[in-house]
């Protein structure tokens, strides 16, 4: 899912030849190419170039392959060869398919997604774009020629890669829910992360980061911690949350596909247009709540003590602590200060008998 430098392209043949090396990536090699005004070679590449030490796919069939040190510029909005609009689905289409496929090590879906991208970037717009006497500028790509030189692999990955993009094409929507009731800090709960697709149903598979405030979460082995990386499923993803302070909150980040791709043009007028990280948007969300302290409670003492036994001074203290309440304690309070006048009356009287002559 990570994209970085992304480029479609097929081997350029009838244009300029690159000074520098040219350097394939995955793919496959369809024979015979596709004919058009001096194109020598004998087969085409469906699939990635390294540029730069980077994966990349081109987006302007039968202009010149980039070579390993092409130089590009900041781009604009993704159009056609023709420089046409591309229409909403299709460039949505295609930012899924960057964001999703940009990054495959599988030579078949490789081929395919190249496939894809002349396809809906450099399709003939009328019959005369398909005349093999039209030189490299102004040849169209023909899909049905190309499809049925893939391997049968690459066809069916042409078919599964469609299909995907035709349900899970954005714009995406992240959301983050906290549980309903009252939180209390050391007891875990559920909380619920979903991301879903243009349709409103859940996206599988999708990378997301996830930061906690005021509290933990547990991490794919199991271990409690406040920064990590959740996979997405189809049904809301239940990630299991222990509060640590009194505001928790959860925080996500994810990579969705953008509304329309981005594309850069070369410095070489003749080179490949190509297609960057503009597959991808990022998209956030967010849930807070509160959480109390856990509740204080009182050790439970025995309410009789056994006949025959004497409790200890401690839990005889505290039994007496724990049954005193309210009335209790004026009473007590009184018959002290009542024994403590007495004693008084009574020393004073002692003290005066004393003195009295004999």
């Amino acid at each position: 899912m990570a994209v970085t430098a992304v480029v479609a392209c097929v081997s350029l043949t009838g244009a300029p030849s690159a000074v520098a090396e040219v350097q394939q990536g995955v793919g496959h090699l369809t024979t015979p190419a596709q004919p058009y005004l001096n194109n020598p070679d004998p087969a085409d590449w469906l699939g990635s170039y390294v540029v730069g030490g980077k994966k990349v796919w081109c987006v302007q069939f039968a202009h010149l392959a980039p070579d390993s040190d092409e130089q590009y510029q900041p781009g604009a909005a993704l159009k056609t060869k023709w420089g046409t609009d591309l229409p909403p689905n299709v460039a949505s289409d295609i930012s899924y398919l960057l964001l999703r496929y940009a990054g495959t090590d599988s030579a078949d879906e490789a081929a395919a997604l190249a496939h894809l991208l002349h396809t809906w970037t450099a399709g003939p717009q009328n019959a005369g774009q398909l005349d093999p006497a039209n030189d490299f500028r102004h040849i169209a790509y023909d899909a049905p020629f190309h499809l049925s030189k893939l391997p049968s692999g690459a066809q069916a990955a042409v078919a599964a890669l469609q299909a995907d993009a035709a349900v899970n094409r954005g714009p995406w929507t992240a959301t983050v829910a906290a549980p309903d009731g009252a939180q209390q800090i050391g007891a875990t709960a559920d909380w619920t992360i979903t991301v879903t697709n243009a349709g409103g149903t859940g996206v599988p598979d999708v990378p997301v980061t996830v930061t906690a405030t005021d509290a933990t979460f547990a991490d794919a082995d199991g271990k409690q911690v406040s920064n990590g990386t959740v996979t997405t499923t189809e049904d809301p993803l239940t990630l299991s949350v222990t509060p640590t302070g009194a505001a928790p909150a959860i925080d996500i980040t994810l990579a969705g596909p953008a509304v329309v791709p981005v594309v850069q043009q070369p410095i070489e007028i003749d080179t490949q247009r190509i297609v960057s990280t503009g597959g991808e948007k990022e998209l956030t969300a967010a849930a807070r709540t509160t959480a109390a302290p856990p509740p204080t409670t009182t050790p439970q003492l025995p309410s009789t003590i056994p006949a025959g036994d004497t409790p200890d001074t401690p839990v005889a203290q505290a039994e007496v602590t724990q049954r005193m309440s309210g009335g209790g304690w004026v009473a007590l309070v009184a018959v002290v200060l009542a024994v403590t006048l007495l004693t008084v009356h009574l020393a004073r009287r002692r003290a005066a008998g004393d003195h009295q002559p004999g």
